[in-house]
């Protein structure tokens, strides 16, 4: 195969997984893209291979995440003749390894919900990784543990840092040593096949306690201004401009405030144009969809917008615009941390500026706060007060914006573009021309 330089922290994973001295749990954290997953990947590999049984469980934040972190990787290593990938509304997502005389089977589960842990009652499997595992729900995770019941069964867990007093955290790494789990912490100093130019695209993809957790690869609590990036260079007279496209984004509510932002698109940044904002609490009337309709008809002025993104929540809304014939409704994408940290990025990027009549926008970027209360039991939360501006953005931003762009710039660097195990993979269990 061709040579793959592994750093000292990634032969120590794969010594201590061909050499059978894995703990029971073992736990590889840190940085992005810090050569944590793939070396866990690999490891895996040997274990499952290396394991006399024959069941297994793979989960994820979604089997989506688990496919595109993991499971993809582990059928580029392996070869499609060896690894093949199975869904079925039926049995469930399953990867499927073939190699030599044995057949190994690794049932494939999403672990982000409650009910998750029903996917996973009754199997008893021979080992257990788990991709992303902060994001796993608890009661999946100790349902998980407690499937690990064959002789010499052992936990992979990947995951960037959270919150200092996440379960993971104070459960598990912070009594690694004390009950004889494996426990390897990533920087990107650990990934000796990254250039320089792409680690500095990965820094300027991120800000704040992002930035901490996902670079420095720091365990520490989201408190203060989420976006303390945000500051008056963004912020720009009301000019006219030569927009390529436009569009509305839309947080919706009958007593809480409903929001309307207007953007352009000119010469690669998104200006947020103008904005509308009514609160029914604060005013004492309520308006229905109707009039909300009127209003947002008025605003958008006979400019051509692409489409109106919407809250996912305003089912009601949404249906009546579709059912108007005169605008496309988009439901948004909703996950609120993963936009959040987009949002954050083009902010520092400067992809966003905003016009100076924004008062509302200006406002909330003042006091958009993490909720120390969710902080204290393990999560990260924005304080749920004066958001409705900050939410329309991270609709837009989620849905538009990043629609068709990576964080940062991927092309410099493929993760598995040297590292395919074909006939070889005997000889990497034999531990011969690996390192």
């Amino acid at each position: 195969m061709d040579k793959y330089v592994f750093s000292p922290k990634q032969k120590d994973v794969i010594y201590t997984t061909i050499n059978n001295k894995l703990g029971f749990i073992n736990i590889s954290e840190g940085s992005v893209r810090s050569g944590k997953t793939f070396s866990f990947n690999l490891a895996w590999i040997i274990y499952v291979l290396q394991s006399p049984h024959d069941k297994f469980l793979m989960s994820g934040e979604s089997t989506d995440s688990l496919y595109r972190n993991v499971i993809g990787d582990i059928i580029y290593i392996l070869g499609k003749n060896r690894a093949t990938y199975q869904d079925s509304a039926k049995g469930g997502a399953q990867l499927v390894i073939h190699f030599d005389d044995k057949t190994k089977i690794c049932y494939c589960r999403g672990a982000n919900k409650v009910n998750d842990e029903g996917k996973i009652r009754g199997i008893t499997v021979g080992g257990w990784y788990a991709d992303e595992i902060t994001l796993h729900h608890e009661i999946f995770t100790k349902q998980a543990l407690s499937r690990m019941s064959l002789f010499g069964a052992k936990a992979f867990w990947t995951t960037n840092p959270d919150t200092p007093t996440h379960y993971i955290k104070t459960q598990y790494i912070d009594k690694a040593e004390r009950n004889g789990y494996c426990h390897w912490h990533f920087t990107l100093d650990d990934n000796l096949s990254l250039p320089e130019e792409y680690k500095e695209n990965l820094k300027n993809a991120f800000q704040g306690v992002f930035y901490d957790r996902f670079i420095r690869g720091l365990w520490i609590p989201a408190d203060g201004l989420i976006y303390d990036c945000f500051n008056d260079s963004l912020i720009v007279p009301v000019v006219q401009r030569d927009y390529e496209e436009y569009y509305v984004s839309c947080d919706y509510g009958t007593q809480n405030a409903t929001v309307f932002l207007f953007w352009g698109l000119c010469r690669g940044i998104w200006y947020l144009i103008d904005e509308y904002y009514y609160s029914g609490r604060d005013s004492d009337t309520q308006k229905d969809d109707e009039q909300y309709y009127k209003d947002m008809d008025k605003f958008i002025d006979g400019r051509p917008i692409q489409a109106i993104i919407i809250d996912p929540s305003a089912a009601s809304y949404i249906i009546y615009i579709r059912n108007k014939g005169k605008y496309r409704a988009l439901k948004a994408n909703n996950a609120v941390l993963k936009g959040i940290r987009q949002t954050a990025s083009c902010l520092h990027r400067g992809i966003f500026r905003f016009n100076k009549c924004c008062k509302h926008t200006f406002l909330e970027f003042a006091s958009y706060r993490w909720d120390t209360k969710a902080t204290d039991r393990g999560e990260d939360k924005p304080l749920k007060q004066d958001d409705h501006v900050m939410d329309a953005i991270r609709y837009f931003t989620a849905t538009v914006v990043m629609r068709n762009r990576k964080p940062y710039d991927d092309s410099v660097y493929n993760k598995g573009g040297s590292t395919r195990i074909t006939d070889e993979i005997n000889t990497l269990l034999k531990y011969e021309n690996v390192f």
